[in-house]
């Protein structure tokens, strides 16, 4: 890193050598740390990671590195007087249930302004927590703190929610008992202004409502931090779902699954929502648990059960894993199999009043050892099922009858959308509007009918058409919807298809292909007499919500169903129809039976040459 005999030269003079040899040294410190970026050891954080367990975390200050990541809450409390009880119990709640909180500490701190690190920590979190203890208002630090956070309620709307720990809120709001004394030390170190202004924060956040432990749960800490912890999660909302901002049609929905919910029953309520993929049962599912999700302490969406459950590792552990702690707020706990995970379960949801969705469960089993019986419940207790499974929800009504609680299980189709909310979800899509501009309302038209109300194509077609404007482009792609469908779409749909047997999925194709719109009794003795029992067959095509049997007996299916199938039929040849197990347009059926028959011809001899060598070689 340097020259050799740089640091000493043999003709200089002791006193010069030792000068030298110091600057070399500086100038070597220097170009290292420049060449090697060395940086100084950062700080312990203040924030766990978000696997912390339900044990109180260690005490620490925030680095500079922690204070640049956005808070959800702010907790200011005087070290000496909660750090170690209260604090650090309310602390290590939020903290597990997924809440990101920032506590300081640092109780040796230097200076007389709170560093801008800490402003920007408070600025940026959406709620403030001051915790007021005897000793709260000494600490010109934590009264700094709290006239931030006031400066923040007032013009930035930031939420405040104080807890009265061993204080009552009218001496914080009119500085009594200790916090009379506090000011009276404070006005003799610092000046009016600034007393002043600890005084209005004083004020201002004592006129807030807020918690006192005493007159709250009577002194019980514990009650305390979960009413606390339950506040803070319904104003983060952090417990609602994602949901789409292009919601269209679904206030009947809403009115529907409220109705069914809110009965004059007081028990608990298992809701099935069912119906064919692609049909919006888990947005709808999603907007009732937003909705209910307030009024319930403990509640948990498992959200794609049938797919985690069956194509990942220890899926049905991972979700009961999930359940628990979701129910419990606290990290995942150790369960080492699907039957211990069921007994954790059981304890876990003994005594309370709970709102869970099982979204797209395919099994009863799934079912079962997710959530087990009612009677595992507090009283009105809510359970919503999403499934394109009937034979699911079937299972359930036979349990629930068994047990004697009919009136605990209803059930809800939703229907597929009409033309005005179809055109109006493809606009909002396609155009970020609630219809489509006038030049491209009859081309819209035509899109929306290939998607027959099914809200996932809709979604889909909407945008793939977004921020196209060539009208050719549109003509264009609309014929290639018209003879191949989406391949977003045929995924969605083909999850249905691919559980069937055999037996089932031959009959499927037949009615996509050649059958639909006809009467069951026709193709009936076809698949009886080819042994694939075609009642049982539909029976199942029914309840997966693949196939409908209308009044007449006719055989019904949507036409994005019926266009699966026949895209599954053609992936057995692309190119030759003949090589193809089913031939459903009339052109291409009789191309086929034109090819057979030259076929045919070519391979036969004359007749007539037949019949008279035969009879030749008879006569001889």
């Amino acid at each position: 890193m340097y020259r050799e005999g740089f640091l000493g030269l043999p003709t200089f003079s002791s006193s010069i050598v030792a000068i030298a040899t110091a600057v070399a040294a500086i100038l070597l410190f220097w170009f290292l740390f420049k060449k090697k970026e060395i940086h100084p050891p950062k700080m312990p954080t203040a924030i766990p990671n978000n696997n912390t367990s339900t044990t109180a975390a260690p005490s620490t200050s925030a680095s500079a590195a922690d204070l640049a990541r956005n808070y959800e809450v702010f907790l200011s409390f005087r070290g000496t007087d909660t750090r170690e009880s209260f604090t650090d119990f309310l602390y290590t709640y939020l903290v597990g249930a997924g809440i990101h909180t920032f506590r300081d500490d640092n109780e040796l701190r230097i200076g007389e302004e709170i560093s801008p690190e800490l402003i920007k920590a408070i600025k940026e979190s959406k709620i403030s927590i001051p915790i007021f203890s005897k000793n709260y208002a000494s600490s010109k630090w934590c009264l700094l703190e709290l006239a931030q956070m006031v400066e923040c309620h007032v013009n930035e709307g930031q939420k405040i929610f104080p807890i009265f720990y061993d204080v009552d809120a009218s001496d914080v709001r009119n500085q009594k008992g200790s916090y009379e004394e506090a000011f009276r030390l404070h006005e003799k170190k610092f000046d009016e202004k600034t007393v002043q202004r600890w005084r209005d924060a004083l004020r201002t956040v004592g006129q807030l409502k807020g918690y006192e432990l005493d007159k709250e749960t009577n002194g019980y800490e514990g009650e305390l931090v979960k009413k606390v912890v339950r506040s803070v999660l319904l104003q983060l909302k952090k417990n609602y779902t994602h949901v789409p901002d292009e919601l269209v049609g679904m206030d009947h929905h809403v009115e529907e699954m409220t109705r069914l919910l809110h009965d004059d029953s007081d028990g608990v309520r298992i809701i099935g929502i069912h119906g064919m993929g692609g049909l919006g049962k888990t947005t709808i599912a999603k907007v009732i648990y937003n909705q209910l999700c307030e009024s319930y302490e403990y509640c948990c969406f498992l959200e794609d059960v049938r797919e985690k459950a069956k194509h990942q590792q220890d899926g049905l552990v991972n979700l009961q894993k999930q359940l628990v702690s979701r129910i419990l707020k606290v990290d995942l706990p150790a369960i080492v199999d699907v039957d211990d995970g069921i007994n954790k379960i059981k304890d876990a949801f003994h005594g309370k009043k709970v709102l869970i969705v099982l979204d797209d469960v395919d099994e009863k089993s799934q079912f079962d050892k997710l959530v087990g019986e009612c009677s595992w419940f507090e009283k009105e207790s809510k359970i919503i099922v999403t499934t394109r499974n009937k034979e699911v929800l079937n299972a359930l009504e036979v349990t629930c009858i068994k047990k004697g609680l009919l009136q605990a299980y209803k059930s809800y189709e939703p229907e597929l959308m009409n033309d005005y909310h179809s055109l109006q979800l493809f606009s909002k899509y396609a155009f970020m509007r609630d219809s489509p501009p006038e030049d491209y309302y009859i081309l819209s038209k035509k899109v929306v009918s290939t998607a027959a109300g099914l809200p996932l194509v809709l979604v889909v077609l909407g945008s793939l058409f977004f921020g196209n404007g060539d009208k050719d482009l549109w003509e264009e792609k609309l014929r290639e919807l018209e003879k191949i469908p989406n391949e977003e779409v045929l995924k969605k749909l083909r999850i249905s298809f691919e559980p069937l047997n055999d037996r089932q999925k031959r009959i499927f194709l037949d009615i996509a292909c050649l059958f639909t719109g006809q009467d069951q009794a026709n193709p009936c003795y076809m698949w009886d007499d080819c042994e694939l029992y075609p009642r049982n067959g539909i029976n199942t095509l029914v309840l997966r919500s693949l196939v409908k049997v209308g009044d007449d007996n006719t055989l019904r299916m949507h036409d994005q169903l019926r266009d699966l199938g026949r895209e599954i039929v053609r992936e057995e040849n692309f190119n030759e129809p003949g090589e193809r197990s089913r031939v459903w347009r009339p052109e291409e059926a009789l191309d086929v039976l034109k090819g057979a028959l030259n076929k045919m011809s070519s391979n036969l001899k004359e007749p007539s040459m037949i019949s008279y060598k035969g009879y030749k070689d008879d006569a001889a």
